[in-house]
């Protein structure tokens, strides 16, 4: 009869190649855990990347739609207010030479002189409930209530006729009450503000604050909890204000630190926002 042999491993092999395994898994672990280190790592970059920059391009869009002069550092830089503009356009001056055109004199601005309405060229003009006129302020304090305001709330817009104004190429803006614009505009410009915004640190959270019209411009950090979040993981939070000339615009300079939770990740960002400042 033919001998039949048994095939498989012995013992010895078997624990040889254990062994083997063992020492390879032991060198390449390292370079395993790193590599999976170096993907988490840049994957938490990535995410607070993302979220920092939406954050800076959502307060850029809307810090370059701010009134002229209206800008307010709060809070030890770390928070913004500024009055923002919907819209705005060039106004009809007392002495300004149209002709027959726009002919009513109480329509056209003159500083220092109580108006109900104010002359605009061009056509197009819309406005909400609590839209604010704004003209030829220099600074936030040209806007406070309580100080004689280059602001007032609008009532109405109307357009011009050919019959009453001499023109129909131009708007009248009609004021709630009786006003008196204490400086004017070099270039006749007007904005229409629709509210007040503010863009704060709140612990690790950057917010969003608005109020229509001027209640909450008032100098103080008004943001909270129940705001809108931009970012969150926030770490530090500075705004920078350069008013620049008349001649040149003014630089907003925003710079921004955020970590993930661990701490051990973080990402500084900078972000520079040009504004008008020519009332």
């Amino acid at each position: 009869m033919p001998v039949q042999r048994e095939s498989g491993f012995t013992l010895i092999e078997m624990i040889t190649v254990i062994v083997m395994i063992g020492i390879m898994a032991g060198i390449l672990t390292p370079f395993l855990l790193k590599s999976m280190a170096a993907y988490q790592h840049h994957k938490n970059r990535q995410l607070l990347l993302t979220s920092g920059n939406l954050a800076l391009e959502r307060m850029g869009r809307a810090l370059r739609q701010a009134v002229p002069n209206s800008i307010s550092l709060l809070n030890g830089h770390e928070g913004i207010e500024f009055l923002h503009a919907r819209t705005g356009g060039r106004y009809i001056e007392r002495f300004d030479n149209f002709s027959t055109a726009f002919a009513n004199n109480g329509l056209r601005l003159l500083r220092n002189t109580t108006m109900t309405g104010l002359y605009t060229l061009g056509t197009g003009l819309t406005f909400q409930a609590g839209d604010l006129l704004v003209i030829g302020n220099t600074s936030p304090a040209d806007l406070s209530p309580a100080a004689t305001s280059s602001s007032v709330s609008i009532s109405a817009i109307e357009t011009t006729t050919a019959a009453g104004d001499g023109t129909d190429q131009g708007q009248i803006i009609r004021f709630t009450a009786s006003h008196l614009f204490p400086f004017d505009s070099p270039g006749k410009h007007f904005s229409i503000a629709d509210e007040s915004i503010e863009f704060g640190k709140l612990a690790s959270t950057l917010r969003w604050h608005s109020q229509a019209g001027l209640a909450d411009y008032n100098g103080t950090a008004d943001w909270s909890s129940s705001d809108p979040m931009l970012a969150n993981q926030v770490q530090a939070l500075t705004f920078r204000y350069q008013a620049g000339t008349p001649q040149a615009s003014g630089i907003i300079r925003i710079d921004l630190t955020l970590a993930d939770a661990s701490g051990r990740d973080s990402l500084r960002l900078y972000h520079e926002v040009h504004v008008r400042n020519t009332p």
